[in-house]
């Protein structure tokens, strides 16, 4: 978190965040009136031990997360997001139901836009995946899209908020901008805080968590257990399309490999009640009729939503370690002592994910249990957390082996300044120092003593620093 020359626990201690009191983000660390009952469903759904991480609560022991909400959504129903799109006259219009930033103790946070759509001139199958496609780009994904639009749209906007404009049209990009997230992202973020490296961990897209109700589609696949990937039914390509966020045509144009990806994808359990779930890397979207009870969409909102965002805080974390495993595998010319530290605050760090962050179960609900494994094998979680539990053993090795040479070099040290005097000790051992023989003769000339005594002493050292030499060379 802009700390990248100090050890990894201080880089993201949430303390050392600096936040701006005076900005419209405030930290919420209570539910707002009228959603505590939502809110002790959603809690009961999960595992206590998963709370740490997924609630910002006061007095918690454990602090993994500071939860932070914009202030003017929750006052105004005039808050705008609007998404221009190439060959469209009129920009898509949504509403800002919430606007929420999450900052968790492993370096990364989550920026989240909460948006309703209730304009029924822009509701069709086609507008829904229009608005998914366009909306949720944070850069281009290709420099030449600045000038052809078929990734991102013409522009974003979001209005209402403290009377300022946030606005990007992405033609201020350059070709030195790669992974540069837009100006208004990096300026909602800012305005809560201001000693944040702000760097995209995952891709150039947000992840699109979208629910949608549409009684024609719904009838083609309630009673139709095939209707979903079976490629000759027109529902299979909408369906391909409005899970992996699509908004022309589909990106899989191979049949079989069509279906495979739709049946990896598709959670399919209340099928005939008019409800399909789709998840992938980039996407958690649910299509049902009309007549869905409100409960259901309450659900996918808030608990199948936030079990998301602990799934890519996770992946993101990894990524996080990771990187900063590659940061510290280049310290090698560096104190050694340094860089254990370095190392030594990683390791713990990561422990803390594993044991706090990274669950293999986060509750009992069937359905809860089937839609985090799902989530997890999209992300490829299982490979990644095996990979980079190697990568932090292997520097944890190298580390060893570095401490272990530093030992030998002053423990070598050490036998070289043993050596180095044992002719002297030696010497004045056998002589007694009470033996010396005077310095010098009556006549004023050096004694003969003194100088065989001298001479023992010379040879002596001479010796010792030849074996110092032999042995330096031997290793």
């Amino acid at each position: 978190m802009g700390l990248e020359n100090q050890a990894f626990s201080d880089q993201v201690n949430l303390d050392n965040i600096q936040y701006n009191r005076n900005s419209h983000w405030e930290r919420s660390q209570k539910p707002d009136p009228g959603e505590e009952e939502s809110l002790y469903n959603e809690k009961n759904y999960y595992y206590t031990f998963v709370h740490n991480i997924l609630y910002d609560e006061e007095h918690s022991p454990l602090n993994l997360i500071h939860h932070f909400e914009r202030k003017e959504p929750k006052l105004s129903n005039h808050i705008y997001y609007y998404i221009k799109k190439k060959g469209r006259n009129n920009p898509y219009k949504l509403i800002v139901d919430a606007m929420n930033i999450n900052l968790y103790a492993t370096g990364v946070g989550f920026l989240s836009f909460y948006l309703k759509n209730e304009d029924c001139t822009q509701n069709s199958p086609e507008d829904i995946l229009a608005i998914n496609q366009y909306g949720r780009r944070i850069m281009p994904p290709f420099f030449n899209d600045t000038r052809l639009r078929n990734e991102i749209s013409e522009y974003i906007r979001i209005e209402g908020l403290n009377q300022t404009v946030y606005f990007e049209d992405f033609k201020s990009y350059t070709p030195y901008d790669s992974w540069q997230p837009s100006s208004s992202i990096k300026k909602l973020i800012c305005e809560l805080v201001t000693n944040l490296s702000i760097d995209p961990i995952i891709d150039d897209r947000m992840f699109v968590a979208t629910w949608y109700k549409n009684n024609q589609l719904s009838q083609q696949f309630t009673n139709n257990a095939k209707a979903y990937f079976d490629s000759q039914d027109p529902f299979s390509d909408y369906w391909y399309r409005f899970l992996f966020i699509d908004g022309s045509n589909a990106t899989c144009q191979n049949e079989k490999m069509k279906k495979e990806l739709l049946e990896e994808h598709t959670y399919y359990r209340w099928q005939q009640w008019s409800s399909l779930y789709g998840i992938s890397k980039y996407s958690l979207v649910y299509l049902t009729n009309n007549e869905v009870p409100d409960y259901l969409i309450e659900y996918f909102q808030t608990i199948y939503a936030r079990m998301a965002e602990l799934v890519l805080v996770q992946r993101a974390s990894m990524l996080r370690f990771s990187g900063e495993i590659t940061k510290v595998s280049q310290l090698s010319n560096q104190d050694v002592e340094a860089v254990s530290k370095r190392v030594s605050s990683l390791y713990k760090e990561y422990i803390r994910f594993v044991n706090q962050i990274y669950f293999r179960e986060i509750t009992a609900q069937d359905q809860g249990i089937e839609m985090y494994n799902k989530l997890h094998s999209c992300l490829q979680m299982e490979s990644y957390i095996k990979d980079l539990d190697g990568e932090i053993e292997e520097l944890h090795q190298y580390i060893s082996l570095m401490e272990d040479r530093e030992r030998n070099k002053k423990a070598s040290l050490l036998n070289d300044i043993a050596t180095l005097f044992l002719p002297i000790t030696v010497i004045t051992g056998f002589w007694g120092m009470n033996q010396i023989s005077e310095v010098m003769e009556e006549n004023g000339e050096l004694s003969t003593g003194f100088i065989i005594q001298s001479l023992l002493l010379i040879i002596g050292t001479l010796c010792a620093i030849c074996i110092i030499y032999k042995r330096k060379r031997k290793l």
